[in-house]
Parts: structure tokens; sequence; C-alpha cells
């Protein structure tokens, strides 16, 4: 049997709850959604992260419309779910659309955008495309050096990046 994980319980419960509440379309039960697929994510629960990412992504897209960052963060989720599953084609897609999401809605050098890009690129490295993967990174790193600085820890993660796709 496996492990039961008190903070999975917790949220769970935390979800029912709010979903008696306030009812199963309300933003707030999609944030709990989110964090719970996001935990099922980090335990490698690909099946529960997928339904509770999809729950959130679709209540947002419901109430908030097709153009809400919240948006764009569900599918950048989705698509980390479904990358770590291999289904890269599907991956691509949702990074692609939160991108789009956020470059109109935030602007082309939005940390969002810049979390979106380099996303994308570990796809599309994945999918075999590095000279791509290189200009998703490229563009991650000129916003994560504008809004963090060049010694950042997420900066460096990308520096790193590209350094090791060995395209220079």
């Amino acid at each position: 049997m496996p492990e039961v994980d008190p903070e999975r319980t917790e949220l769970e419960a935390r979800l029912a709850r709010q979903q008696d509440a306030l009812g199963p379309d309300h933003p707030e039960v999609a944030l709990l959604h989110r964090q719970l697929g996001r935990l099922c994510h980090d335990l490698r629960d690909f099946g529960a992260a997928l339904t509770h990412l999809e729950q959130a992504r679709d209540i947002h897209a419901l109430v908030l419309g097709d153009e809400s960052p919240e948006l764009a963060t569900d599918c950048n989720h989705l698509a980390l779910v479904l990358h770590d599953m291999g289904d890269l084609e599907a991956a691509q897609t949702l990074l692609e659309q939160a991108l789009a999401i956020d470059e109109k809605g935030l602007g082309r050098e939005h940390p969002h955008v810049a979390r979106d890009a380099n996303n994308l690129a570990g796809v599309l490295r994945d999918q075999g495309e590095p000279l791509a993967a290189a200009e998703a990174l490229r563009w991650a790193l000129a916003i994560y050096r504008a809004h963090l600085g060049p010694d950042h820890t997420t900066t460096q993660s990308v520096v790193r990046n590209l350094r090791l796709l060995g395209v220079d």
C-alpha cells in the first residue's frame, strides 16, 4: 500500500471543503486544484497531477477567459507533467499557448514569459531541436538578467542550460 502524504491529504480535504462552500467552478477551487496537481507531480503521481491541473485550467478558462495569466500558468504546469510523461508534442502545444497568453497580456519582457520560454526550450531540446531551444533560452536569459540580475540562481540555471546545448 502506498504511503499516505499528509500534505496531499490536507490539500484534498481543503479542496473538498472549498468545493462545497464555493462551488466547483470558483477561482479559489481552481487554485487548490493547481496546488494539488503540482504536489501530485512532485510525488510522481502523474495521473492525479493531470486531473487536477486540467481542472484548474478548465475553471480558469471558464471563469477568467482564454487570455488569463492564470490560464497560462495552468498550461505551463500541465506541460511540465506531460513533458515528464514523454508527451513532448502536447507539452510543446501547451507551452506555446502559455507563451502567447503571457506575451500578449504581460509583455515580451515579463518574467512569466521567461518561465514559459525556458520550459519550452527544455521540450525543444528533448525533441532534438537544439537551435530552437537555444533561441528560447537566450530570450529567457535576457529577461531573467534584466529582472533578477546575472547572479541569481534562476539566471545561472538558464546560463548552464544554454551552455549544455553547445550551440554557441
